[in-house]
């Protein structure tokens, strides 16, 4: 496949061979570098799509925590810090406590991010050290 940009508008075409770019392209098509096309191709992703994808993993770490002791997610657990079951009452609060101090963290990534003083971390492990220990109390 060969691509071709139209300078003006941008907009890429695509042939199967020189015959076919001939008789359907317009004659101020470019062809397109091999860089070119494979930015095209596999476009990098959004700062709003990668964000979203930090928080949906900062999401599932903490739902995951939650799960080793059988609740739903997060918001299951937090649910029972008024429970008049002592258990199900500091394992509440301590579900409603990391899962503050996670975000509150993650947040502060993001605000520095934002900033430009720090780049945009790939996967949680770019910022496990930033993010408080998930540990239920003995």
């Amino acid at each position: 496949m060969n691509y071709y940009r139209n300078p003006s508008t941008g907009e890429v075409f695509a042939y199967e061979n020189d015959a076919e770019r001939q008789q359907f392209g317009a004659p101020e098509l470019v062809a397109m570098t091999a860089a070119e096309v494979e930015a095209h191709l596999n476009p990098s992703p959004t700062a709003e799509y990668v964000q979203a994808m930090f928080v949906a993993a900062i999401q599932q770490r903490l739902d995951a925590f939650a799960q080793t002791r059988g609740y739903d997610g997060i918001l299951s657990a937090c649910t029972y810090a008024t429970s008049s079951i002592p258990r199900f009452s500091v394992e509440g609060q301590c579900a409603v406590d990391l899962r503050d101090l996670t975000w509150e963290a993650a947040y502060q990534v993001l605000a520095e991010v934002q900033a430009g003083t720090r780049a945009m971390p790939a996967s949680l492990d770019d910022i496990a050290a930033d993010l408080p220990t998930l540990e239920w109390p003995a």
